[in-house]
């Protein structure tokens, strides 16, 4: 007599294999759940930036204002261009904002050092010193921009933008006088102080004329130059030549008027 055995309703036969599980199922295996209209979005890494400049101040204040822009990273800052160098070895940025004026090597010589051992770095000049006299001579030792340090900040964010996109920034005193150096090279026609025979001027020599107006000898110049004090006074001579002064005296009073005129000279257009 055979015996039947009657399951409830509805009930059937069912193994459980141990691997499929939920509590036993690999990692990564299951189907992502993903939120609907969610998509990937990819962080692309962002430009980083480097500062040398010698005054701390100037460090610290514009590296603050870059990272309230929130748009780059601060690679690292630096007091001089023998510093730079070691940090560049290590870790070279996008771009880099610097300040000509140093201790030790000159703006100008560094950059044009920089130019052929990253020939992918964009530099901009953020200083104090008047565009009349250098912006040109930074652009042609290899700056792609020229921001002076009265020119109001507001400006700064739109400076890099364009450097970083591998073209030249300057504002619109530096155009209009690049235009009018053009055409008046012989007088600034304001019968004030003539800087014209400034323009006939090498980067070394408008470096000594500086030094000559902050009362630097020949040796304090040359110790500072690293240079000797002959070679200093080659300079000095070629200069008075140039500007057709008849004595040492003279160019002192020339080189003190240059300067003085240079720091009064930058108008910020508002």
């Amino acid at each position: 007599m055979k015996v039947r055995t009657l399951k409830p309703s509805g009930f059937t036969d069912r193994i459980v294999h141990p691997m499929k599980t939920k509590q036993n199922r690999p990692e990564g295996t299951g189907r992502k759940k993903t939120a609907p209209g969610k998509t990937t979005v990819k962080i692309e890494p962002r430009d980083r930036i480097a500062i040398v400049d010698g005054q701390p101040a100037s460090r610290i204040g514009l590296s603050h204002h870059i990272k309230k822009i929130g748009r780059w990273d601060i690679a690292w800052a630096s007091a001089t261009a023998e510093e730079a160098m070691e940090k560049m070895e290590k870790d070279c940025p996008h771009l880099m904002i610097l300040e000509i004026e140093l201790h030790g090597k000159d703006g100008l010589e560094f950059i044009k050092h920089l130019r052929p051992l990253y020939p992918d770095l964009k530099i901009l000049v953020h200083t104090n010193h008047s565009e009349e006299f250098y912006a040109e001579r930074c652009i042609r030792a290899g700056a792609l921009g020229y921001f002076h340090k009265m020119d109001p900040m507001g400006r700064f964010e739109r400076a890099v933008e364009t450097i970083l996109k591998g073209e030249i920034y300057l504002n619109s005193n530096i155009v209009r006088q690049a235009i009018q150096s053009l055409t008046v090279r012989n007088g600034n026609g304001k019968g004030g102080f003539d800087g014209s025979h400034i323009h006939g001027l090498t980067d070394r020599e408008l470096e000594i004329l500086q030094l000559i107006a902050k009362g630097h000898s020949c040796q304090d110049s040359a110790d500072k130059l690293h240079i000797s004090p002959r070679t200093v006074q080659v300079h000095r001579n070629n200069i008075r030549l140039k500007i057709g002064l008849d004595s040492a005296l003279q160019l002192h009073a020339y080189a003190v008027r240059f300067c003085k005129d240079e720091e009064c000279g930058h108008s910020v257009q508002e």
